[in-house]
């Protein structure tokens, strides 16, 4: 056997793999003696069906096997002993020739190669970043107070309508035209409405101070601006057949529902944050604060590695790629028609990540950074932990957070995905030490604005 590199340029090489029989054949008998031991014939007893009507039967398909497994760990092997950095898989050369599988015993095949460009970048304390610091004012505070109140809330009976945030619960009846309930008229039983949220105003003042058990007369078209969604929806109708009712209602409230934000107490602190863990408004308000800013600190944390990877990016400057093998090997992967109609789109935004994976690899080298399973175990608990406060729940006991965190690094997808984050973490955590960071102090207003399009 013999493997050959040529290299045709820095990104792209032409790998020859020679192989003789003598580097196959053993594995080929060895192979048909196995096959031999589990034949099956008639005629035969198990195992004793002769070699060679196993030779003829499956000679050639064995054969090819065989070769394959053998030239698949050469070139594995080539690659792992020159550690030679591939951008894809190696591709069988357009100019391969066709191979006499079975009839000739010596074979030689050719493979591209897409090679790892070198990347040359490097930052030190002359090199500035900005990093914003989000500034955490009561504003925000009493914001994430309301929301826990708001989570901890109830609805409650009331009897006078408030016009604020109560809910009317009772019987929609269509009218007739001298105020009689119509004889063949809608009559909607269970109807629920918020005037609240009526477009027109004159419609919302006819439920003023409207007490439970009472009828309240208004026009549904006229409430709703004629949107046919909406009055579908409350009618229980098609939307084809609002035109036909466009008159009066009567509506008998039967409940009125009243949300009742829950009381700043020690009920709602144990809810937030678990039994007994804060004690007063003001350690209230402390605990709110700092996980604001802890959120904040994630967020800033974010920005500032996007930032550092248009800076990086920047400073590397020209990086030459295997453009048109890099283009087969996706060709070779699509899936779909449309994807191989969008490839030129679809390798521009592949070559886009490739990048930066080359230049963060370059970074987190020069910076030392290393991840360990204690690193990637944390950054799990993180994401879980994350998920978790999106629906209101802060307090995780450890072992909860330990059975979703191993759960998702068990899922080879999620544990690539969780590994990247670690990485993200300790390069953003060794760079905020090394570049010269920006500080700059900004509203969670004028943050949010850096993400929208065309900031």
């Amino acid at each position: 056997m013999n493997v050959s590199l040529e290299k045709t340029d820095d990104v792209t090489g032409k790998l020859t793999v020679k192989l003789e029989k003598a580097d196959y054949a053993a594995n080929v008998e060895k192979a048909l003696k196995n096959l031999r031991q589990k034949a099956n014939m008639p005629g035969f007893r198990p195992g004793m069906v002769p070699i060679g009507m196993i030779k003829k039967m499956y000679g050639n398909e064995v054969k090819a096997e065989e070769i394959n497994k053998t030239l698949s760990t050469a070139v594995n092997d080539y690659i792992k002993e020159q550690k030679l950095q591939l951008l894809a898989d190696p591709l069988i050369s357009e100019n391969q020739k066709e191979l006499d599988i079975v009839g000739a015993e010596d074979f030689e095949f050719a493979f591209d190669l897409g090679l790892a460009p070198q990347v040359a970048v490097e930052l030190t304390d002359k090199d500035e970043i900005p990093y914003y610091d989000i500034i955490v004012d009561d504003k925000v505070v009493d914001s994430q107070i309301e929301n826990y109140r708001r989570q901890g809330g109830k609805n409650i009976e009331a009897d006078v309508y408030d016009g604020d945030n109560d809910l009317l619960r009772g019987t929609l009846i269509e009218l007739s035209d001298d105020g009689s309930e119509k004889a063949d008229g809608l009559k909607v039983e269970k109807a629920s409405l918020m005037p609240k949220f009526f477009s027109n105003d004159e419609q919302k003042a006819l439920f003023k101070d409207a007490k439970k058990n009472e009828d309240v007369v208004f026009n549904v078209s006229k409430a709703y601006d004629n949107k046919e969604s909406e009055i579908a929806s409350l009618l229980k109708i098609q939307k084809e057949e609002v035109a036909n009712h466009t008159g009066n209602f009567k509506f008998n409230i039967a409940e009125i529902s009243r949300f009742q934000m829950a009381e700043l107490n020690q009920d709602l602190f144990d809810l937030a944050f678990g039994k007994g863990t804060v004690k007063s408004e003001e350690e209230f308000r402390n605990r709110i604060k700092t996980d604001i800013e802890t959120a904040y600190s994630r967020d800033s944390d974010f920005k500032f590695l996007m930032d550092l990877r248009d800076y990086a990016d920047k400073k590397a400057g020209e990086i030459k790629f295997p453009e048109e093998i890099l283009k087969r090997f996706l060709l070779n992967n699509a899936k779909k028609e449309e994807d191989k109609n969008n490839i030129d789109d679809i390798l521009k935004r592949y070559i886009s990540e490739l990048r930066w994976n080359l230049v963060r690899t370059r970074l987190a080298d020069n910076a030392k950074v290393k991840i360990d399973d204690k690193a990637v175990k944390d950054t799990a608990r993180e994401m879980v932990q994350i998920q978790f406060a999106q629906y209101g729940i802060n307090s995780i006991p450890t072992e909860t957070l330990d059975k979703y965190a191993d759960e998702m690094l068990k899922n080879e997808n999620q544990q690539d995905n969780i590994i990247s984050h670690s990485i993200d973490k300790a390069i953003t955590e060794a760079y905020k030490s090394i570049v010269k960071l920006g500080h700059k102090k900004v509203s969670i207003e004028e943050f949010n604005k850096m993400f929208e399009p065309n900031a």
